[in-house]
């Protein structure tokens, strides 16, 4: 039985090499498919191993999130609640995986400070308990010695009684050694005790947010802020990975949420969190009823009215009053009475009409 169960693509295969190692020097024991036996299936070696493991590291990379193998081991112990993932390529692992966290050891060398690494090491030991914590198996009992057999004494009396004391002497001895044995075996802690006061509860994992369904995202919405664009991001925080992108002017929906973080769907499907400050709902937007924009037009029309009637009444010519003649000259009329129609009937009528304008008589 193993420990850990390592699962990853074959193109990874260095680096999983120095994580397996790292794993090792912890004191787990480690299982991944360089040591599979040629004679087995490989199918029936992997449940087997899977099952039989404590925890299950998957490394994700480009080729991992490709490989069926590898998202077949990942479902296993996610479905067996041993899975521990990793990213080694920053790659955010492929759905559904992607709703638990993830190790990012892309830049870990062996650094034991190293804060993917660290993530490793404490999900190892809520998992499988502490490093090189293993069950002491319980120390056998020795059997009682049996009690000499007394030699035949030789002739006369008293040379007989020396040995019978001797067997005597030890056989006491030999049972108080027992007794105090026995005492101190009960009153050590059972093997399995050991073990379980050095193993840590595990640690509550984050619950993922419910996913939406396609009735909720009710509002429309657009980008707003100065910035061109939006990032999707995997989580309600500005360090999860982003899963998509939206462009200003560009429509996605979402639905009155609490919080900084709001849950919203683009056109392609995705799903993920924007701030709620970048988004702008389109139903705050109706335009201003069109009645009240017309009231104050009306109301001027309607105080312009009476001076436009007065203007009227005072471009009508008096009653009985003669119609002044429309002049038809083929020119200006100054330089036509200055010129060839100077003492003309028109121009003379022309001038009276100035001087009457003027004041003259």
């Amino acid at each position: 039985m193993v420990d850990v169960f390592i699962s990853y693509s074959r193109t990874n295969q260095e680096l999983v090499r120095r994580l397996a190692e790292a794993v090792k020097r912890l004191g787990y024991s480690v299982w991944w498919d360089d040591e599979l036996p040629p004679h087995l299936s490989y199918g029936d070696v992997i449940t087997e191993k899977i099952g039989e493991a404590k925890a299950a590291i998957v490394v994700w990379s480009e080729d991992a999130a490709a490989s069926e193998w590898v998202r077949a081991e990942a479902d296993v112990a996610r479905n067996q609640k041993k899975l521990i993932q990793t990213s080694i390529d920053g790659r955010m692992p492929p759905m559904p995986f992607n709703q638990i966290q993830f190790a990012a050891i892309g830049d870990w060398h062996g650094e034991e400070d190293h804060p993917g690494w660290t993530k490793v090491k404490a999900s190892l030991e809520a998992l499988c308990g502490a490093p090189g914590a293993v069950a002491l198996p319980s120390a056998p009992r020795p059997a009682p010695t049996a009690s000499p057999i007394a030699a035949p004494a030789p002739a006369g009396g008293g040379s007989r009684l020396v040995p019978v004391l001797l067997a005597l002497l030890v056989l006491a001895v030999l049972m108080v050694g027992y007794v105090l044995w026995s005492r101190g075996e009960r009153g050590k802690p059972e093997a399995h005790d050991v073990a379980s006061a050095t193993v840590p509860a595990p640690a509550p994992q984050e619950v993922p947010p419910p996913a939406r369904t396609d009735a909720t995202f009710t509002e429309a919405a657009t980008i707003a802020g100065p910035e061109g664009f939006g990032e999707i991001r995997g989580g309600p925080s500005a360090e999860a990975f982003a899963v998509g992108r939206v462009n200003r002017g560009e429509v996605f929906t979402t639905y009155p949420q609490q919080g900084e973080w709001w849950q919203v769907r683009i056109a392609n499907g995705t799903t993920g969190y924007l701030p709620r400050a970048r988004i702008r709902l389109m139903s705050a937007e109706a335009p201003a009823p069109r009645a009240a924009a017309q009231r104050p037009a009306a109301r001027t029309a309607e105080a312009a009215a009476p001076r436009a009637r007065a203007r009227a009444q005072a471009a009508k010519p008096a009653a009985g009053a003669a119609q002044p003649q429309v002049l038809q000259m083929p020119m200006n009329p100054r330089r036509y009475c200055m010129g060839p129609g100077r003492g003309t009937a028109e121009c003379e009528q022309l001038r009276a009409r100035f001087s009457r304008q003027r004041g003259y008589r």
